[in-house]
């Protein structure tokens, strides 16, 4: 039987399909070893690997478009998908982070959009 990886796990927390990549570097960022059961990581190592995954989605332009497959009558269409709500995913992200008093707390911010006139 295949283990449960702390990759799998955080690939589990979202609707996205996430570059292997950005969970690579989540992990490195995180001091957590890639490959290890889920299980034998701790709740706050998962939590801040969550929180940095939430924060990495928040700031990504992902969107994934429609895709259709077929092949003699036989098709199956994926659907498209894009971040909308990046204020709840940094919410849930700064949640996370404060829970175990992390420093990004602070620093988990949206982005913050000034109108001025221009007249």
């Amino acid at each position: 039987m295949t283990a449960y990886t702390i990759e799998t796990w955080l690939r589990g927390k979202v609707d996205f399909d996430i570059p292997e990549e950005a969970i690579m570097a989540i992990l490195f960022d995180n001091k957590v070893a890639a490959g290890i059961p889920a299980t034998e990581t701790s709740e706050k190592e998962r939590d801040l690997c969550l929180a940095d995954l939430l924060m990495w989605l928040s700031s990504s332009s992902v969107s994934s478009s429609g895709e259709m497959i077929s092949d003699n009558g036989w098709t199956h269409q994926k659907s498209a998908k894009q971040v909308v709500d990046r204020n709840g995913l940094i919410k849930r992200a700064q949640a996370l982070y404060a829970k175990w008093d992390s420093d990004k707390a602070k620093t988990a911010v949206g982005a913050k959009i000034t109108f001025k006139p221009i007249y």
